[in-house]
């Protein structure tokens, strides 16, 4: 059968079937419903984390998110041995019962990232080094998972680079030739990865030496085959509209129609801005029977 014209340009994508080369062996543990693996001098630590609740709280650490997912920085015993200081832990939570119930059929978000994570470094594309991830069920259901990685420095998100501009314009020029570089190698490897927001993209390093790293990879999917259409959901999801056309135009030299790409950016993009008036319209609904 002869597959829609939107998905006729793309890419079919080869995903290793080895595991990866991580700095590390990971070591799998178990400790009553709960089971994980990771860095094997960090297993104490996962294993201690689970009698705290909520997460430590330092002063002097950074806190990226607190609800539905809590994401923040915590500080490494120095018994660990370990050359980082401290780590980045991702505690997942439910944005609706549907997620709940429907959470015994697949992994857990946590599960889904370190494998996510794993595949971008065995694609040579950064980021932050996953060091372990656990997860808690009873009758399937998923209770408690967590996602841990080591934490960078000296990184800025896409976001905040946009709105304050510290390399200057021409220091811009040079970030959007880095992320269409990485977002079109990152979907040649064959993930999707559905949350592509400006927040998630990751800068690091000196002006001169930036580094594009990504985030946020519980949602992603590994696909063999990599259609034009899904290469531009995740760009509109961007919203980098001042920055779209140049973007679009360096993400497809040599492989794609810029112009076919584009319209096929706003053209979603008009979908989803008429998906959230329709779910304003229907959160008070959502909230009264929560979904």
């Amino acid at each position: 059968m002869a597959r829609s014209a939107l998905s006729r340009t793309g890419v079919w994508t080869l995903v290793p079937s080895l595991p990866p080369s991580l700095p590390y062996i990971p070591q799998p543990f178990q400790y009553g419903r709960v089971r994980g693996f990771g860095h094997p001098q960090l297993v104490p630590f996962f294993l201690s984390m689970l009698r705290r609740e909520p997460l430590p709280d330092d002063p002097a650490l950074r806190v990226y998110r607190e609800r539905p997912n809590v994401v923040r920085e915590v500080r490494l015993p120095p018994e660990v041995g370990l050359p980082w200081t401290c780590v980045v832990v991702k505690r997942f939570g439910w944005r609706g019962v549907q997620h709940y119930l429907s959470s015994p059929l697949k992994r857990s978000r946590a599960m889904k990232a370190y494998r996510t994570a794993c595949h971008l470094l065995a694609h040579g594309l950064c980021t932050p080094l996953p060091l372990g991830a656990l997860e808690e069920r009873r009758w399937g259901f998923v209770q408690y998972n967590i996602y841990v990685t080591a934490a960078l420095t000296d990184v800025i998100t896409l976001q905040e680079y946009c709105a304050t501009l510290p390399d200057g314009p021409a220091g811009l020029e040079k970030v959007v030739h880095l992320v269409a570089a990485y977002l079109r190698r990152m979907h040649d490897s064959g993930l999707w990865h559905r949350d592509m927001v400006t927040s998630n993209l990751l800068l690091t390093g000196a002006p001169d030496n930036r580094q594009v790293s990504l985030v946020d990879l519980n949602r992603a999917r590994r696909i063999p085959y990599m259609p034009m259409v899904l290469r531009a959901m995740d760009l509109a999801r961007m919203g980098w509209w001042e920055r779209l056309p140049q973007l679009c135009a360096l993400y497809s030299i040599g492989r794609f129609s810029a112009t076919r790409l584009l319209w096929l950016v706003h053209l979603y993009g008009h979908w989803r801005t008429w998906r959230w008036h329709i779910r304003r319209v229907l959160k008070p609904l959502r909230a009264r029977l929560h979904i």
